[in-house]
């Protein structure tokens, strides 16, 4: 029996198989880079079948490649030829010449080896000895110049390397060694086809199939929209690539939207770890062992057959204008869709034939759609006109892809848009020409702010206010014909919408709707609103901030009373500073009259009448120290109390 897991979790593409009797019977493809192909066919007993691939393909099949016997067989293992890196396979030679060595450096690594050497002057055998350079006079200058010394029966005879024309290894091992690595290199640049061998056992004829991935180009999605007399029609067109190297005859196409996870693996050439080098205690000796640390609103559409005034589009030919009901019936979708998880699959129910190398347009969708004419105004994408456009939605059971959409307005082009994914039932708006026949204008308005409550709670001040904005549009219709328009606005979800109400939102913007009579000028004002609080410490609050809550009569009298209160034991405590530092200066003052006396007593007798006067002075003005001292000191004792009794008050505040 068919299982439909082996359909699906196979996904791939892309190779040739020798036998006609395994043909290509279905392909999936996928937008992450990758296709499915599915080969379905008839196997005798014990069957062995060639898969032909290039060799960017082995790393999928691979990782993908299944095989499945539905009557009964055994599948062997499957036969494939690995590619080892070419950098190891040389270094695996005698002759190591992965590297592209000169002919002095290939003359190094064959020291000791008998070679014959051909020069423009005769033919010289012997063994290798060494590969020197030394200074050669060259046209009246001395040059560097490389040197090959080899032991001879006569001795050891040194040529220069400019002369040597050609030269052999005698030893035949060597020889061939060396042959063999050039085989190697070519091998390497062989970028040719790969042969897969799958063997099937078991008795008598047997449905077999087999699926495997490879990479493929995305397939994409194009669309039409008509709008004319009739419904709305929406057609939709797959544009498949086969870059296979083998035909599509025949096969069900399957397309697959979304992008499950796909990426390349080097499965086909062998990896060698490096492997950690262990010494003998006797190398060195051992270390101690460090451990590591732990470580909106929706709109119901109507489908409005005449196309808005004002877009100039290009002239169709007028059998396209005549030709609506043919139109409908020309094109027969081909395409079911079924849903997959997060995936959503068209299948192609036709059998569908593409050639090596060839794209095909495969209709899958031709439906009636709701589909409304509007004018969608956005600053961001004109500042001052709107764009014509159609909202669309997805009337249809399918999920549509992503891709371009040209618009036809009763028989003649009106402009391409760009389709999101669209999923059932959803809408989108598709704008695709500019709408000169409207003008906005937005004038913004500054933001005003209103109190709504102040309480103290603990000693801090708490105060609600709501900030308010308004935008003002002004637009003007000067076409001779209605408009449908659609107002975006950015959506911030620290404002709330107070009106209009009936907005709808998108995940970026308010869309507001209006409709426009000919001729007509509208005005439309959006309100918006968000309330804030902040929080004021009163004790470190200053007396400005403070001043300006007393004066404001919109607060309680309990609160302005008590912030007057603050403000007035704060005046006194700045008082008591301004009394210490009157005796502090008092001090100054004295202590430099003092310096002063001294200094002049150092030129008088001790026993004259002046110096005794400045000695009586002195003593005086040491008992008016003392004095302001003992003021000083009593108040900063009485500021501290204050401000200790200001503190208590403050945080016993409560309203």
């Amino acid at each position: 029996m068919r299982t439909t897991w082996t359909v699906f979790a196979l996904l791939a593409l892309g190779s040739a198989l020798a036998q006609d009797n395994l043909p290509i019977t279905r392909v999936v493809l996928f937008r992450s880079g990758v296709g499915y192909i599915e080969r379905l066919g008839r196997v005798e007993g014990e069957a062995r079948l060639t898969l032909s691939l290039r060799e960017t393909q082995m790393n999928d099949l691979l990782k993908s490649l299944v095989l499945v016997d539905f009557d009964g067989g055994q599948i062997l293992p499957v036969q494939y030829a690995p590619r080892d890196p070419l950098s190891r396979t040389l270094s695996a030679f005698a002759i190591n010449i992965a590297d592209n060595p000169p002919l002095a450096t290939l003359l190094t690594r064959l020291r000791g080896a008998a070679v014959e050497i051909q020069t423009d002057k005769e033919t010289v055998q012997g063994t290798v000895l060494s590969v020197e350079t030394r200074k050669a006079p060259a046209n009246e200058a001395v040059v560097d110049q490389s040197f090959v010394n080899l032991m001879t029966r006569d001795g050891m005879r040194s040529i220069a390397l400019d002369s040597v024309r050609s030269f052999r290894v005698r030893d035949e091992r060597l020889q061939q060694e060396l042959q063999d690595a050039l085989a190697a290199l070519a091998t390497g640049l062989d970028n040719t086809r790969k042969t897969v061998e799958l063997r099937f056992r078991g008795q008598g004829t047997r449905r077999v199939l087999v699926g495997y991935l490879t990479e493929m180009p995305l397939w994409k999605m194009t669309y039409r929209l008509v709008i004319g007399e009739g419904e709305p029609l929406l057609q939709g067109w797959a544009i498949v690539e086969n870059t296979t190297d083998e035909d599509w005859r025949n096969v069900r196409v399957e397309l697959v939207s979304g992008r499950p996870v796909s990426f390349i693996q080097n499965l086909y050439e062998p990896v060698y770890p490096k492997r950690p080098r262990v010494q003998t205690q006797t190398d060195e000796a051992l270390l101690p062992n460090v451990s590591e640390p732990a470580m909106g609103k929706q709109e119901t559409l109507r489908a409005v057959p005449e196309a808005p005034g004002g877009i100039a589009g290009a002239p169709m030919p007028p059998a396209l204008a005549d030709a609506d009901a043919a139109l409908r019936e020309s094109i027969v979708e081909m395409a079911t869709g079924q849903e997959r998880g997060a995936l959503f699959d068209y299948r192609i129910e036709q059998p569908v034939t593409v050639l090596r190398q060839q794209s095909a347009m495969l209709p899958v969708l031709s439906r009636t759609v709701q589909a409304e004419t509007v004018s969608l105004y956005n600053p961001a994408n004109h500042p001052r006109h709107p764009f014509f456009g159609v909202k669309l939605t997805n009337t249809t059971d399918l999920t549509l892809m992503e891709g371009p959409v040209t618009v036809y307005l009763n028989g003649s082009y009106g402009g391409d848009a760009q389709l999101t994914t669209l999923e059932p039932k959803g809408a989108r708006v598709l704008t695709f020409a500019l709408d000169l026949g409207v003008e906005v204008t937005l004038n913004r308005t500054n933001e005003t702010s209103q109190q709504l409550s102040v309480k103290v709670v603990q000693g801090v001040l708490e105060q609600r206010y709501q900030l308010r904005r308004e935008n003002e549009y002004l637009i003007v219709n000067r076409d001779s014909k209605p408009r449908t328009l659609l107002i975006e606005q950015p959506f911030s979800g620290a404002w709330e919408l107070v009106e209009p109400r009936d907005a709808e939102r998108t995940a970026n913007f308010y869309r507001f709707r209006l409709s426009l009579e000919p001729n007509q000028t509208r005005t439309l004002k959006v309100l918006e609103q968000r309330t804030e609080q902040e929080s004021i410490a009163l004790l470190q609050a200053s007396d400005d901030v403070l001043r300006v809550f007393v004066q404001n009569q919109r607060l309680s009298e309990p609160v302005r009373q008590a912030l007057s209160t603050i403000l007035n034991r704060r005046r006194a405590i700045g008082n008591l500073d301004t009394e210490i530092r009157q005796q502090e200066a008092k001090i100054r003052a004295i202590s430099d009259d003092q310096a002063r006396i001294r200094e002049n007593m150092k030129q008088l007798d001790r026993n004259s009448e002046l110096y005794r006067q400045y000695v009586q002075k002195l003593t005086q003005q040491e008992r008016e120290i003392e004095e302001a001292r003992r003021a000083i000191q009593r108040l900063e004792e009485q500021r501290a109390r204050a401000q200790r009794e200001l503190s208590e008050y403050i945080a016993g505040l409560n309203l």
